[in-house]
């Protein structure tokens, strides 16, 4: 690689994006919760050129939403990011478009799969390494699996949610988040003795002005929505003033749905852009 022409080795990605032509941003990055990088500084400068973003990557906005909104306003750049929450379960689109005139009560959500499939491993009396170990065996689990079973990758979602139209400025700080390293197959087998079972529960309750927003398992009856959402599986349940009690769910167990929901946010970005000269965007 280092042979081919224009080879810059030293360099950030966000300093080739300063100086190549280029017309869309498709931001996949791992995700960096201490600095964002690089993901973070790759998605300001195609911001500030103008041009359009589309994030899988949470890190960038749960460290700085605002900024990239200002940006993308300041500067007439398109900026889409529903694959960073649950993938292709279009979370983000239904809570931004279709529920824009009704006031969210309560939201809950499972929004990890990783951690959904380990339980239902251990509730068929799989301890939580093994059910770890077999997670990474098929693929879905990360070597180091900290930001999902410790509860951040739901808490990076929740935030997302939250600032996106929840109406409210948010931070991982203003999260309660616990996650399901400390539960055992026993602790799932007695959820099931009393029709329940346990779930990595991502919760937003309206209290006032604002809303009480935690990550944690609990349990929830097996006859509910949630708790048939099973294994690979991801849902959220949303209660608003006009529309009542909504349920949406996804099966999602490899990356193809995630890339399909950006390929979705960038054809609704470019669809919705001024009308230009055939070949100009």
């Amino acid at each position: 690689m280092a042979q081919l022409p224009g080879w810059r080795g030293q360099a950030t990605p966000a300093a080739v994006l300063q100086e190549i032509a280029y017309d869309l941003l498709l931001e996949a990055s791992p995700v960096n919760l201490q600095h964002g990088e690089p993901g973070l500084s790759a998605v300001r400068t195609t911001l500030t050129r103008g041009i359009p973003a589309v994030l899988a990557n949470k890190g960038p906005l749960v460290l700085a939403f605002a900024e990239l909104h200002q940006l993308a306003q300041r500067h007439a750049a398109g900026l889409a990011y529903s694959a960073t929450v649950c993938g292709a379960l279009p979370v983000i689109n239904i809570g931004r478009r279709d529920l824009i005139a009704a006031e969210i009560q309560h939201l809950r959500g499972i929004f990890n799969s990783t951690t959904n499939f380990i339980l239902a491993e251990m509730a068929n009396d799989h301890s939580f390494s093994d059910a770890l170990a077999e997670a990474q065996r098929r693929g879905i689990a990360e070597t180091d699996p900290t930001l999902d079973v410790e509860g951040w990758d739901t808490a990076n979602k929740l935030v997302i949610i939250a600032n996106s139209f929840l109406g409210i400025s948010t931070s991982l700080a203003d999260v309660s988040v616990q996650g399901i390293t400390a539960l055992t197959a026993a602790d799932l087998q007695q959820a099931r003795t009393q029709g329940q079972t346990i779930k990595l529960l991502a919760t937003a309750t309206r209290q006032g002005s604002g809303y009480r927003l935690s990550v944690a398992p609990a349990p929830v009856s097996i006859n509910e929505f949630l708790g048939q959402c099973d294994g690979w599986e991801m849902g959220i349940e949303i209660y608003s003033d006009l529309y009542g009690r909504m349920y949406h769910k996804l099966w999602e167990r490899e990356p193809l749905p995630t890339a399909a929901a950006m390929l979705r946010d960038a054809v609704n970005l470019f669809v919705n852009l001024p009308a230009l000269p055939p070949g100009q965007w």
